[in-house]
């Protein structure tokens, strides 16, 4: 059983900790420059998290953005070098997500790096993306698990992710079903287009799955963790822990700290 998966069904609340990687070669953003340079970056950013008590590690290709499709081949090889890496130094559960919405391309990284799980961003239905429509992954990622001796590699499913529109959805609840009962995702990440919002569709979700697997993936900070713990099952946290107060700052130890010790407060006091 996928390692995270565990800890969720323990009642551990887990801390998932984003490692968002600079462009790869094959990547929008690529300008050149060694393969080492983005392990360096992911080790370091990898090794702040791990040293201050974060109990789940994922890695995403932020630097790509705008993204294709597909992952390119090279952007593949890449990101497998960095999961298992990270996996290998810190013995952390690593997760990942490809930001091409790439089922295929995610698992064959994981099956490659023995990653934990993968979080697809849109799973069933159909999303307006600023980059164009993307449509349901699920078929391809339980084939690929299948077929590539992954099946202990967990499936986390966005349901109406906050970077999209749905697509002719019958609506949020009626998705969740999808994901989980026609999809075959052994979780959800639920992240609105703000906090309020994220609070009601894990509620809503809740109330129709009681014991679904929830992961709350964005807008969690110390100082609201208390009630996202009291909902939701886990949180994927980024943002709060770094020096611009964006995605793509750099992890700063005493929030990294600060952020943790009120999430292990939080969590005992559940």
């Amino acid at each position: 059983m996928s390692e995270t998966l565990a800890l969720i069904r323990a009642g551990r609340k887990p801390i998932i900790g984003m490692v968002q990687l600079p462009p790869l070669a094959g990547g929008s953003g690529y300008r050149g420059g060694p393969m080492q340079e983005v392990l360096d970056a992911a080790l370091s950013e990898a090794g702040i998290l791990s040293g201050n008590g974060v109990d789940v590690l994922m890695i995403q290709n932020l630097g790509d953005i705008p993204v294709a499709a597909r992952a390119a081949p090279v952007q593949i090889a890449w990101m497998t070098r960095v999961v298992a890496e990270v996996r290998s130094k810190f013995g952390r559960p690593v997760g990942l997500n490809l930001l091409e919405n790439d089922a295929e391309a995610m698992f064959a990284v994981a099956s490659a790096a023995q990653a934990d799980f993968v979080r697809i961003k849109i799973y069933v239905g159909a999303m307006m993306t600023p980059f164009g429509i993307e449509t349901a992954q699920a078929h391809a990622a339980i084939k690929a698990r299948n077929s590539w001796c992954a099946r202990g590699v967990a499936i986390f499913a966005d349901v109406h992710d906050r970077t999209g529109t749905p697509i002719a959805s019958g609506g949020f609840e009626e998705d969740v079903e999808f994901a989980l009962r026609l999809g075959g995702a052994d979780g959800l990440v639920l992240t609105g287009k703000s906090y309020k919002q994220t609070l009601e569709m894990v509620a809503a979700a809740r109330a129709k799955y009681r014991d679904a697997p929830i992961l709350v993936g964005g807008g969690v900070t110390a100082q609201n963790f208390g009630e996202v713990a009291g909902i939701a099952d886990g949180a994927i946290v980024s943002t709060s822990m770094k020096d611009t107060g964006s995605a793509v700052g750099r992890f700063v130890p005493e929030k990294v700290q600060a952020f943790m010790a009120e999430a292990r407060k939080a969590s005992h006091a559940v």
